[in-house]
């Protein structure tokens, strides 16, 4: 179980409210009235999604838009980077499977190859800023499910001991760990890691453990059904029942984005949200 407090709903949170009412002044009770309608209208503050491109794209996976604008994606395990002049491009067939492309800090892109247990980091130009990571020579761990971006030259690893652990990559050096994550939630079985240069955090079946960068426990939120969870701003954005919604702290904002496709791949950055149909790229600029 996960050791947090459910966002309270509307009904409950008035009723509450209201069994103060009948011993408090008139004023206190124009306070409480205000406190609770402005409680519900910052957690359903609704935020607007506006179409800002459609992008032709032929790819088995689009990785996503950075910050600027320019395109990432997969065909035959090779990754592209196509920026307003130029496309680039990376392979590495020795290490097999692209398993994750994390493209937050656009100078140094982070490749995971899951089969061989290993990272390599890019520039921007898509050339080596590291040799090859061998995170069972390096660190031991037989069995990274998840790698993730930090700040300076570190990124956050996922391992079988189910701890999150700051690694740096320059150095091959662990920098801080956490205690397992089961110690929050006993069958606690790991969905995805996202992490911003502040903060990380975990997706498992009944919810997310949010960590700050020095790997300090700081909340989890219940949340059931959800596959994928992608940073934005100061919390994640999530897809739910074709909805989607920004998720900061306990506070749930609805984004208004109605689209009429299938959708194959998401991306978000920390000003829009691309979705992509097999055919085309549509990004949506979010008005937060």
């Amino acid at each position: 179980m996960i050791y947090a407090s459910p966002v309270p709903n509307r009904n409950r949170a008035c009723i509450l409210n209201s069994t103060h009412l009948i011993t408090l002044g008139k004023m206190k009770k124009i306070l409480l009235l205000v406190l609770c309608f402005s409680y519900y209208h910052v957690t359903s503050q609704e935020i607007a999604a506006q179409l800002r491109s459609t992008i032709p794209l032929e790819a088995e996976v689009f990785v996503g838009i950075d910050e600027f604008q320019n395109l990432y994606y997969l065909n035959n395990n090779i990754l592209y980077k196509k920026t307003k002049d130029n496309i680039f491009s990376y392979s590495n067939i020795s290490l097999g499977k692209i398993t994750m492309v994390n493209i937050q800090n656009p100078f140094k892109l982070i490749l995971f190859f899951a089969d061989f247990n290993a990272v390599i980091i890019l520039d921007n130009n898509l050339n080596e800023l590291t040799e090859t990571i061998d995170f069972t020579r390096e660190t031991l761990f037989n069995n990274v499910k998840f790698v993730s971006g930090s700040s300076q030259n570190n990124i956050w690893l996922y391992a079988d001991d189910n701890k999150l652990h700051l690694y740096d990559y320059q150095n091959l050096s662990e920098q801080t760990q956490t205690q397992p994550i089961t110690f929050y939630e006993e069958q606690f079985i790991p969905k995805t890691m996202i992490s911003t240069y502040k903060n990380v955090w975990v997706l498992s079946d009944s919810g997310v453990f949010q960590f700050n960068e020095y790997g300090i426990f700081i909340d989890s939120v219940e949340m059931t059904g959800i596959d994928f969870i992608f940073p934005f701003q100061k919390g994640f954005v999530f897809a739910e029942a074709s909805s989607f919604y920004y998720q900061n702290g306990k506070e749930r904002h609805p984004i208004i984005l109605i689209h009429d496709y299938l959708i194959k791949d998401i991306s978000v950055n920390n000003t829009s949200i691309s979705l992509y149909d097999g055919q085309y790229v549509y990004q949506y600029e979010l008005k937060i």
